[in-house]
């Protein structure tokens, strides 16, 4: 254990207790130190896993010092991967305790989409034409102008509160939904955007841009609208696409201020959707380091720590051509079973897990915070791809008690 004086623990901070931390968590340990985890659930998976556990709703920035000060931590870096809703507290809290991190303002951009927008429109990055919707009236007004149109909260995650709406009938109830899931009580209208959705990932250091992988995501079919299911490497895409969506990427990541460390944008064709100054929540980081070799977890960590260096960000001997994130989704129910080690017991699965443990009640599926697991997989083409991960989802066993809905 890592102690300073007067028996201060110096830790490595976790801004998020979920699963998709666990990443930061197991490379912070790799370097030597001991992990702070910070949530506001109990319930949070990593607190059980951390040397020291705060459970704490880390959006509150003051009372998260206060509680690092009642436990004599010491923290020697503070990092979060995979949550929009973490990304704005994580860099107020390394500011305030001087450590390296996202700039406060770029965080502030990025946790709201109306800022985002501004900040596109700014620099040039081709958008989805919308606005801020003030009121269901100002929402019919907008989508006279954009035909079939997302509606969202400013500031949602996990594609809570988003909707597809087709015509003006359907407005008040999204209008509704996307108020609910939203912390400022702010709404905007989207166009819609055909074609297939794309997520580019890339790491920067002072400025410079370090493309890392691009790939296509599969939707679950709407409702609810967007929620990735897959994420599949290659794209499909030729070389000269992907570098162009690099390109692309760059001006976004460049527009919203993001000058050392992770950034995550999703696009449909060549138009920019958002843009996370984050690591992927949806194992994003880790596939992306078995299909390119790209480390950027270790990066991402080694940032928070002020360690990076150019060294870090190169690409090592992938271990496979093909790969993807795999989401498990199932029926609203008591959980009464979950085991993945069948799955895992296959060449080719490197991780499989569940979000949900047993004896938890699994809602229905309405964003992404609702799919029960996941698997990573890698092959050697499209096919055997295909056929491992219908072999692993056959082996996962799970069961569910699933609700009787009411007729």
């Amino acid at each position: 254990m890592a102690h300073g004086a007067r028996g201060v623990r110096r830790a490595f901070v976790l801004v998020g207790g979920s699963r998709s931390q666990l990443g930061l968590l197991e490379q912070a340990r790799a370097l030597g130190h001991e992990v702070c985890v910070v949530d506001g659930a109990e319930t949070a998976p990593l607190l059980a896993d951390a040397d020291i556990g705060i459970v704490r709703n880390f959006v509150d920035v003051a009372a998260v010092l206060a509680d690092l000060r009642a436990h004599e931590v010491e923290p020697v870096a503070v990092a979060t991967m995979g949550s929009d809703q973490a990304v704005l507290p994580t860099a107020r809290l390394a500011h305030r305790l001087g450590l390296p991190g996202l700039p406060v303002r770029t965080a502030e951009i990025v946790a709201d989409k109306r800022k985002m927008r501004a900040a596109f429109e700014a620099a040039g990055v081709p958008a989805a034409a919308g606005r801020e919707v003030k009121s269901v009236e100002d929402a019919a007004a907008a989508f006279e102008v954009t035909g079939r149109a997302v509606v969202k909260p400013v500031d949602g995650s996990a594609q809570r509160g988003v909707t597809e709406v087709r015509s003006a009938e359907e407005l008040p109830a999204a209008f509704e939904r996307a108020l609910a899931a939203s912390r400022t009580g702010a709404i905007v209208l989207d166009q819609y955007l055909e074609g297939d959705e794309l997520t580019i990932n890339g790491f920067l250091l002072d400025g410079e841009y370090f493309p890392m992988s691009i790939t296509k995501r599969l939707l679950h079919p709407p409702p609810p609208l967007g929620v990735c299911i897959a994420h599949r490497y290659p794209s499909g895409l030729s070389p000269e696409r992907e570098r162009e969506l690099f390109r692309i990427a760059q001006l976004a990541s460049d527009a919203v201020g993001i000058e050392t460390g992770p950034s995550y944008v999703q696009v449909r064709e060549s138009f920019v959707i958002e843009v996370g100054a984050r690591l992927g929540g949806g194992k994003d980081a880790e596939l992306a380091q078995l299909v390119t070799g790209f480390d950027a977890i270790r990066a991402n960590t080694l940032w928070a720590l002020g360690e990076l260096s150019v060294d870090d960000l190169g690409r090592r001997e992938p271990s496979a051509t093909h790969g993807q994130v795999r989401f498990v989704v199932a029926p609203p129910g008591r959980i009464i079973r979950l085991d993945a080690e069948p799955a895992l017991a296959l060449d080719g699965v490197h991780e499989a897990g569940f979000y949900w443990r047993e004896g938890m009640t699994l809602p229905p599926l309405t964003s992404g915070a609702e799919r029960l697991g996941y698997l990573v997989l890698t092959a050697g083409g499209e096919q055997e791809l295909d056929d491992l991960t219908d072999r692993a989802f056959k082996a996962l066993h799970v069961e569910i008690a699933v609700e009787q809905v009411p007729a």
